[in-house]
């Protein structure tokens, strides 16, 4: 394997162009740099914020940053690592308490403050050489039989091969798929804070949260609605980074009050995620996009760079449509099943069974599955290699390994998502395996 400074010191296999530098971007950036390629990131904000809440990293995350420098560690140190979670009704019964998971395999399960992980990766991306491109929108995108790019600002920037990881509002997926496709909408928002507890102390209802000793993880449970707080008892470095937030909209705290809606962002799982000549594919929230309550974005998207830089190293120049289109069959089943579980967690909180409930309380549970984190995405991705080109090149059938034993796979859509739930679906609703 090429050391994490072989750009450093001219070896580099090729030059490649990323899109987008939020978690998916910097993951794959990092990844296909500690294999010795010339890496470019384009981002269309000016910098990177640290502004924003909590972001899950389980196991199969922390697994790939275990390669990241020094970030894990630090990472590891600064962030909550519950050992509990308490779901109550929305009046504060409480209806389950049960044991989280804080690692699998010695790898272990964070939770994290979303600007500061991300300004963390960013510092170790530009460690490795990685050049970065902010205030920098890409206009259009451009492929041939040898090469792909974009043009931003009127100027043509040409490489290898191009990762858009671009978020759910993609501009990339119009070039891959042919068409503009429109996020569906879930039908929940989100209104998301992030505070000091010291906020609480003043209150007589709220002082006893500031005298935690542990880290907290607690869900409230309404019909259409769940409410959750994480409380991290941990000393972080003062932030010395300028916080602004252009892409989205401030909360109205009065409507807050009387909504309190739990998020569900924008979802669609892409069918498609290479372009036609296979040199442009989707990664991220651009081909994935996940709910909350699946506890997985961020951890699926450093999947996929892990994945990423494994084929684009083992495979030549000119094979890369071959590799992004075995990313996509190595993909594409786990991360529509780590989707998939995200909507049936928030089922199970939003119109909740409690005839199930009441004779088993663990189907409150937010999955953690041993197949889900217990997962090494660049062991897989070697292992299976010569199986997935195969099929690639032949049309072979792929059956995928890294999904839960027995696990049948079922297209599904968001529409067909939203009908289910409309139906108080149960037994029908459910295919992930919590094992």
């Amino acid at each position: 394997m090429v050391s994490d400074n072989a750009a450093k010191n001219g070896v580099t296999k090729g030059r490649l162009i990323v899109v987008g530098a939020g978690y998916a971007g910097l993951a794959t950036a990092i990844e296909l740099a500690r294999k010795g390629f010339e890496v470019e990131v384009v981002e269309g904000v000016k910098q990177l914020t640290t502004q924003g809440d909590i972001i899950q990293l389980g196991s199969n995350a922390t697994r790939v940053m275990r390669n990241w420098g020094d970030v894990l560690a630090e990472e590891t140190r600064v962030s909550g690592k519950p050992s509990s979670m308490t779901i109550t009704n929305k009046l504060g019964k409480t209806l389950l308490q049960a044991p989280m998971p804080t690692e699998f395999d010695g790898y272990p399960v964070l939770y994290s403050n979303r600007g500061s992980l991300q300004r963390l990766i960013f510092d170790h991306a530009k460690s490795l050489g990685i050049k970065f491109r902010f205030g920098t929108r890409v206009e259009s995108y451009f492929e041939q039989d040898d090469c792909a790019g974009v043009v931003v600002g009127g100027e043509r920037l040409q490489a290898d091969a191009v990762i858009a990881a671009d978020g759910i509002h993609s501009t990339a997926r119009k070039h891959v798929i042919g068409i503009h496709q429109y996020p569906r909408t879930s039908g929940f928002a989100v209104y998301r804070s992030c505070f000091p507890l010291d906020l609480f102390a003043n209150d007589p209802l709220t002082k006893p949260l500031t005298e935690a000793k542990e880290d907290t993880f607690k869900v409230w449970l309404g019909t259409d609605i769940h409410a959750i707080m994480f409380i991290t008892v941990a000393v972080r470095q003062a932030d010395t980074y300028e916080v602004e937030e252009s892409w989205s909209n401030p909360g109205d705290i009065d409507e807050l009050l009387q909504v309190v809606d739990g998020w569900d962002p924008v979802i669609q799982a892409a069918m498609k995620w290479v372009s036609p000549k296979g040199r442009i594919v989707l990664a991220g929230d651009a081909a994935h996009p996940h709910l909350p309550t699946s506890g997985q974005g961020a951890a699926q998207a450093f999947e996929d760079a892990a994945t990423i830089g494994v084929l684009l190293n083992k495979l030549a120049r000119d094979d890369i449509p071959t590799a992004f289109k075995a990313f996509e069959k190595l993909r594409f089943e786990r991360t529509s099943l780590t989707q998939r579980m995200g909507w049936e967690t928030r089922h199970r909180w939003h119109q909740t069974d409690w005839e199930a409930v009441s004779a088993d309380p663990s189907f409150l549970r937010m999955p953690q599955p041993m197949w889900l984190n217990n997962f090494d995405a660049e062991e897989y991705a070697e292992k299976r290699l010569s199986e997935v080109v195969e099929s690639v090149k032949s049309g072979s059938p792929f059956k995928s390994s890294n999904l839960p034993e027995g696990h049948i796979h079922e297209d599904w859509t968001v529409e067909m998502m939203m009908e289910l739930e409309k139906e108080q679906a149960k037994e029908h609703f459910y295919r992930v395996a919590n094992r």
